[in-house]
Order: C-alpha cells, then sequence, then structure tokens
C-alpha cells in the first residue's frame, strides 16, 4: 500500500486503540513502581543495577508517555468543548493540590510529627504542599487546549505555539534561579508555567509547563492522524521502520561525543527539564513504543488477560492518585521512625504489591458502590 493511500480525509480509525491501553498499563505500572522507590534509601549513583533499572524504566516510558496518551485520547472524545475542557482542567488542578495535602502533610500531622498546622507552615513542607506534580500540569493542559478549541486554531497554529513554549522553556531552564526558601513558595506557582532552575530540580515543581506541553500536544495531533488511518497496522510499521533507525543515530550521536545517552535520559534533572535535543530522543521513544506495542495489542487482545490492561488503563488516574496517597503515609511512617527498607529488590517488589493490591481494593470498592447508587 501506498504510503499516501493510509490517510483519508474522513475519519475511518475511531474504535478503540489497543496499543494505547498497552503503554498506559505499562505507564502506570512504572510509575507506581518508581514512586515505591521515594520511601526507600537509596542512592542516585547510576549503576546497571536490578534496582537501578527498575526506577529509571519509568523515565523511558512514564509521565511523558501519560502527557502523550491524554492529548490522543482528547482528540478521541466527542467531550472535547472549551466547556469541558475547563471544568476537567479545574478538577485536575484541584485534585493534584489535594493530593499534596494527602500524601504530604496529613500524614506527618496525623501520626504527629507535625501535630498543628502553624507548625508545618515554618517547614519546607510547606512547598511541598504547593508543589506542581503531574495532575497540575495535566490541568494547565487541559486549560490550553480550552483555548485552542475555543478560538478554533488550525493544527499548524498550535504546533508553532507549542514550539514557541517549548523554546521559551529551554531558555529559563538555563537562566532562571532562585534562593530556595520557605518564604518564595509563589515561585511554586510561577514554575508551574516557566521552568525555575532550582524549582524544577527539585520536587517543588515536577513538569513545568512550557517543558512539558508539547507531549499532550503530540498526542493530539498523532491522534487526529491516527482517526484518518486506513490501515493502522501498515502505517505503524512505517513509524515504526523510521522510529527505530532516528534512535540509533541519536545514540550513536551521543556516543560520538563522548556522552552515554541512557546515563543522560535516567538524570532527573534532565528528564524534568527536557531540553529540545532530550525532548527529540523522548518523542522518538514513544514512537517506537506504540508501534511496539501496537503488535503485542493485535496479538495478545485475543486472550482472556486482556481485560486486565484495559481495566488498568482505564483506571490509571485512580491508580495514580490513590497509590500515591498509600506510598506517602508508608514513608511517612519509615521516615518518622527513621527506618528504612534497602534497596534490596525482594524489599521493594513487596511493597510495590502491597501498593497495588491497596489501591485495587480501593477501586473495587469505589466501583461497587457507583453501580448501587447508579443501577
Amino acid at each position: 500500500m501506498d504510503a499516501k493511500k493510509l490517510f483519508t480525509s474522513e475519519a475511518v480509525n475511531t474504535g478503540r486503540q489497543p496499543a494505547f491501553d498497552l503503554c498506559k498499563t505499562i505507564c502506570i505500572v512504572l510509575m507506581i513502581l518508581c514512586h515505591v522507590f521515594y520511601v526507600v534509601k537509596f542512592t542516585n549513583t547510576p549503576s546497571l543495577t536490578a534496582s537501578f533499572l527498575a526506577h529509571n524504566l519509568v523515565r523511558l516510558l512514564g509521565a511523558q508517555f501519560f502527557m502523550f496518551s491524554m492529548g490522543l485520547g482528547l482528540a478521541y472524545t466527542k467531550n472535547d468543548s472549551p466547556k469541558c475542557c475547563v471544568k476537567r482542567g479545574a478538577i485536575l488542578l484541584l485534585s493534584g493540590y489535594m493530593l499534596n495535602f494527602l500524601r504530604e502533610i496529613l500524614p506527618w500531622m496525623v501520626i504527629g510529627k507535625y501535630p498543628m498546622f502553624s507548625s508545618i507552615m515554618s517547614h519546607d513542607k510547606f512547598l511541598m504542599l504547593i508543589s506542581g506534580d503531574i495532575l497540575q500540569f495535566a490541568g494547565l493542559a487541559f486549560f490550553f487546549f480550552a483555548l485552542i478549541k475555543y478560538f478554533k486554531l488550525t493544527n499548524w497554529v498550535v504546533l508553532i505555539i507549542t514550539i514557541i513554549l517549548t523554546a521559551i522553556g529551554a531558555f529559563c531552564t538555563n537562566e532562571i534561579t532562585v534562593k530556595l526558601t520557605a518564604d518564595n513558595f509563589y515561585y511554586s506557582f510561577i514554575g508551574l508555567f516557566i521552568p525555575i532552575k532550582n524549582f524544577t530540580a527539585t520536587s517543588y515543581v515536577c513538569f513545568s509547563f512550557c517543558n512539558w506541553i508539547i507531549y499532550p500536544v503530540a498526542g493530539w495531533l498523532f491522534g487526529k492522524v491516527l482517526k484518518r488511518c486506513t490501515n493502522p497496522d501498515k502505517f505503524y510499521l512505517y513509524l515504526l521502520g523510521i522510529s527505530v533507525p532516528l534512535l540509533l543515530l541519536a545514540w550513536s550521536a551521543f556516543d560520538a561525543a563522548g556522552k552515554n545517552m541512557w546515563f543522560i535520559l535516567m538524570n532527573p534533572l534532565v528528564y524534568h527539564q527536557q531540553n529540545p535535543v532530550i525532548l527529540a530522543v523522548y518523542m522518538n521513544i514513544i514512537a517506537v513504543a506504540v508501534s511496539l506495542a501496537h503488535i503485542f495489542a493485535c496479538y495478545f487482545s485475543k486472550f482472556k488477560f486482556w481485560g486486565i490492561i484495559k481495566h488498568f488503563s482505564r483506571e490509571l488516574p485512580t491508580l495514580y492518585i490513590v497509590s500515591w496517597v498509600i506510598i506517602g503515609w508508608i514513608g511517612a511512617w519509615l521516615k518518622m521512625n527513621n527506618t528504612y527498607l534497602t534497596k534490596d529488590m525482594d524489599n521493594i517488589l513487596i511493597l510495590f504489591i502491597f501498593v497495588l493490591v491497596l489501591s485495587e481494593i480501593y477501586i473495587g470498592v469505589k466501583n461497587i458502590l457507583k453501580k448501587k447508587n447508579n443501577p
């Protein structure tokens, strides 16, 4: 089939996309595993140990794919009016700050380390209360899409705006720094939009809008193209044939410059600040991951266990929030008792399974109550 004949002017591929169910499932599993590492004692020294690999695999298919999938979902949904986008954005933004309270503040208040809210205000914990994580970014992204929908911007205009925002993010990453104190908490809000070196290098603002908006926009544009694809199998083969050589070329270029691309991608600062070169590499990783996922999904979706994949994909937002709350309480208890698990993989995997089981229990109860209230 000629590549030009792969697409039509009308939406023909509008059904559920199994490849993204698989990728989203892998994404949430890796993110929970990565967050579990935050409650154990480990070093940041790069080494190809099992624990290091498990902890950092999320950097290859974690937050960036979460955002890419969010954009693709928006391209496929019928509820994409400006009003719907604003509503979803507000819910996500508020959920992000509520999650900060539930995982960073409440455990310490209940267990007793900070019995009064005023004592929290005098500690760096207050900065954690207003820190910006992926949910805050997702909220801002939906506000951005609300503007796109309201002004009916064309794809090219959206792409140009996104490139400009990415350039601003790259510039601010290297130019703007502030002194970290509890008094300059307003930088957490500024950092939601433009990266401030100190704040995007720590947990105060993990995903700055300018640095990361390209992922949901890319997912949205990709989804609009995918909907017009007449032969997804052929399309993903073409995509794999392009993205794999480009990824190998990038690896060779890094190697020629005397740098290890893997270790650079694993660097938390590089990961969160997303300079344009690293961003291009991650885009290739997403292209390879989606293409391979489509191949595997076409085969495995015939089996009964695929229902589990669809479940994890559908419940991804809930799993993310509930698992973080559980991890936050576990982490607070361990730290307050000066107790740390080792980075032994057995302990980490046991804790991961424990968190996943508790999260699933919550989802099960929630769904049962939902059915009772809406028979």
